[in-house]
């Protein structure tokens, strides 16, 4: 769901809806595989056989290729649309975020009190002992006035809920990035989790069978007892960590889950190869924040404050009254005169006086002060967000460092590991040295795949602080 802001100082109000109600645009694009027709017009004339089947067999291997590509990207592709499923059902559907979008609506409905008018007075009066008067006793009296603010009194006050409003709104963005990341996070360690599943069952499984082979070397006096005890061992320690795993598993599914607030038992399907990590070019020196939503909601309130601070000194300046009043008058009967029983009716205009300024100033002190704790708040904010870049920064270098660490250890342990058996099958060596080689292959692969998880986190890190850049460009 993409949201694009809007300036609420110029938006009618019956434009500025929800932005959980705006329309979703989506764009799911399947890349063509293109190629050229081979034909006999493909090659000049002249040219030999054998040089025609050469290219030929070039081309095909050239479609072979980008068929096969095109596979793992419509994999790939496949895999990100199911993350993006699942950010786009949290985004409609977490309590949170829709406790946000109700904040945003009830800052907008505080736009229109605030521009409104003080409510007009009326009042009415029975005079229990007519006044007399010379054209006829005063029975009655009605009376209506309306005040007004001193000019730009009210503009300022509409102004100053507008951008508050938009403060909020400015969070709301915010807040949706947010989730998004931690979707993204959540997902990804889910995956991590069902990764080491995987290779600990895998590792019990070959335990079982190498468990098996010792007994039968035992029995036939080929190994020591102590060979299968160590096998036992290790094996009764995988199927711990194994369960432990599990458990952490469940967890993570009920975070998951409620993190797009749906049932905690609901099913998530993780992808079982690599088509989950995404590759991009990162512009850490580039990246400023000086735009970024966080920071524009703290500018916003600033604003705010200004236009409270111009409010409070209009206020200080005399309101204006308008009123009419009117006088119900009973006819004379010991005379005829002119206009005898006509009511009287007498415009009014009244001023305040505002004498009392200690309020006033109080009034203006305070939105000072709102200012500077605004400022102040923004550049702890800034301080946050260049902490949390630089820890993204940090999580990605760990990530490519150590996958790339754990690459070459691999290769290395994979190559003792094929030495080590070749020694123990000649008797050279001792069985456990062959089976702590085993292990640290597995430890090197289930290693390297936290590694890479360290990358994709950074990245979704670097989506969220970059992405609130251009939410409202």
């Amino acid at each position: 769901m993409r949201l694009n802001a809007f300036n609420l100082q110029n938006t009618p109000l019956s434009y500025q809806t929800s932005p959980l109600k705006r329309e979703k645009q989506k764009s799911n694009v399947i890349p063509n595989i293109m190629y050229v027709p081979l034909n006999k017009s493909s090659f000049p004339i002249g040219e030999s056989a054998d040089k025609r089947k050469g290219v030929q067999a070039l081309y095909k291997l050239l479609m072979c290729l980008g068929i096969l590509i095109s596979c793992i990207s419509v994999k790939a592709q496949k895999v990100n649309s199911e993350l993006q499923h699942y950010i786009e059902f949290a985004v409609d559907n977490n309590p949170n975020l829709k406790a946000m979008d109700l904040k945003y609506q009830q800052a907008l409905e505080k736009v229109p009190q605030a521009k409104a008018l003080p409510d007009p007075t009326f009042s009415a009066g029975i005079f229990i002992q007519p006044i007399e008067t010379r054209v006829g006793a005063q029975k009655a009296k009605l009376s209506i006035s309306q005040m007004f603010p001193w000019f730009g009194t009210l503009n300022a006050k509409e102004q100053q809920a507008s951008l508050q409003a938009h403060a909020v709104y400015l969070k709301y963005l915010d807040a949706k990035s947010a989730l998004e990341m931690k979707v993204s996070t959540a997902w990804l360690d889910l995956i991590l989790t069902d990764r080491k599943i995987l290779f600990t069952q895998k590792r019990v499984e070959i335990l079982s069978v190498l468990e098996k082979q010792s007994l039968s070397r035992y029995e036939s006096n080929q190994t020591d007892m102590v060979n299968v005890l160590y096998i036992q061992m290790l094996k009764e320690e995988l199927i711990s960590k194994l369960e432990l795993f599990k458990d952490k598993r469940e967890t993570q599914q009920v975070g998951f889950n409620k993190l797009l607030n749906r049932n905690q038992k609901t099913g998530i399907v993780t992808p079982s190869d690599d088509s989950f990590l995404l590759s991009s070019t990162i512009n850490m020196d580039e990246m400023e924040f000086t735009n970024h939503n966080r920071i524009n909601s703290w500018n916003k309130l600033v604003e705010s404050a200004q236009y409270a601070e111009k409010a409070s000194k209009l206020n200080g300046l005399p309101k204006l009254g308008l009123g009419l009043d009117y006088a119900i008058l009973s006819k004379r009967s010991d005379m005829d005169l002119a206009d005898n029983g006509q009511d009287a009716i007498m415009p009014m205009i009244s001023v305040s006086i505002p004498i009392f300024r200690k309020k006033y100033k109080a009034a203006t002190k305070l939105t000072q002060l709102q200012q500077m704790q605004y400022e102040e708040e923004k550049q702890a904010e800034l301080n946050q967000l260049v902490l949390e870049k630089q820890k993204a920064i940090e999580l990605y270098k760990s990530g490519l460092r150590d996958t790339e660490l754990y690459q070459n250890l691999l290769i290395k342990a994979k190559q003792s590991y094929e030495i080590l058996s070749s020694s123990y099958e000649s008797s050279t060596k001792r069985y456990e040295e062959v089976l702590n080689m085993q292990q640290k292959i597995w430890i090197y692969e289930q290693k390297q795949i936290e590694a890479q998880i360290k990358v994709q986190k950074s990245l979704a890190q670097f989506k969220y602080l970059d992405a609130n850049q251009s939410l409202e460009k």
